[in-house]
């Protein structure tokens, strides 16, 4: 039977496919915009009220978070990078909106979303030969081994992108996803992800449980939220090189009440390169 929290999970993955659909967003010249939009078709979004839900919230945060990822893709391609490794891909339309000669994507979500999002892809009229679907749980399944099965290239470089996904992982998994991705990352790689902050002298397990508390009920799909700090020591332990680590490129995400105070949650981005 399916969790609250899989329920959650689900919405927020739908909500974010829609919304980036409503977005001007830019495309390669072999990109395929009209198959992008195809393939969120019929993607309803569900609450846990059984009600679909209002992408309208979503859209304040996609706005600056969809441009960030789509510019990096393509400053990669334009710089001659050739392989695109998009984790917790769910229904991101960038391997068709950005397909280029030569570029290989790989889209790595969980089993029975890479299932529907193959189904969905084979029914549209456009090419996905140079899209690699795969399966993994990244809370069980090693992404370096995934991605070998696959025909990732560990010798040449990749530009990694994480957007959304490691707020959604237990930190054990987080340290596992990074470490797996260190192994496949040729110099000259680049990681990008979305990281949720707290404020420096928290306690990131108290926050974690604050929110699974105020915000769900205890069945919080959210686990990781730490300083700042935090995430640019646990990059730097896995081998990634945050560039201008002072400079923090952020937006608020939600705000949340510790010790009777309001406490800022903000979504962080983070661009490194192999070490």
């Amino acid at each position: 039977m399916t969790t609250q929290a899989e329920q959650t999970l689900t919405m927020i993955r739908e909500v974010c496919a829609l919304g980036r659909a409503e977005l001007d967003r830019p495309h390669t010249t072999e990109g395929d915009t009209a198959a992008a939009r195809a393939l969120v078709h019929g993607l309803r979004a569900i609450d846990l009220a059984g009600e679909p839900s209002d992408i309208s919230l979503s859209l304040e945060l996609l706005a600056p978070r969809a441009p960030y990822f789509d510019r990096l893709i393509l400053d990669a391609i334009a710089a001659g990078t050739r392989q695109v490794v998009n984790l917790g891909a769910g229904y991101d339309d960038r391997a068709l909106r950005f397909r280029h000669s030569g570029v290989r994507f790989f889209d790595l979500d969980l089993p029975d979303v890479i299932a529907d999002k193959a189904r969905r892809l084979q029914a549209l009229d456009t090419d996905i030969t140079h899209v690699a679907l795969v399966g993994a749980d990244f809370a069980t399944d090693h992404v370096g081994d995934a991605l070998a099965r696959a025909g990732h290239d560990a010798t040449r470089p990749t530009l990694f992108i994480a957007e959304h996904l490691v707020l959604f992982l237990q930190p054990r998994d987080v340290e596992r996803l990074l470490a797996d991705v260190s192994g496949r990352g040729a110099p000259g790689s680049v990681l990008a992800l979305t990281t949720e902050v707290h404020p420096a002298g928290l306690d990131s397990a108290l926050v974690v449980s604050t929110v699974d508390q105020v915000m769900f009920d205890g069945a919080s799909p959210l686990h990781s939220i730490r300083a700042r700090d935090t995430w640019l020591a646990l990059l730097n332990q896995h081998d990634w090189q945050v560039e201008n680590a002072t400079v923090a490129t952020a937006i608020d995400h939600f705000e949340l009440p510790l010790d009777d105070k309001p406490v800022q949650i903000q979504t962080h981005f983070l661009t490194a390169t192999a070490g």
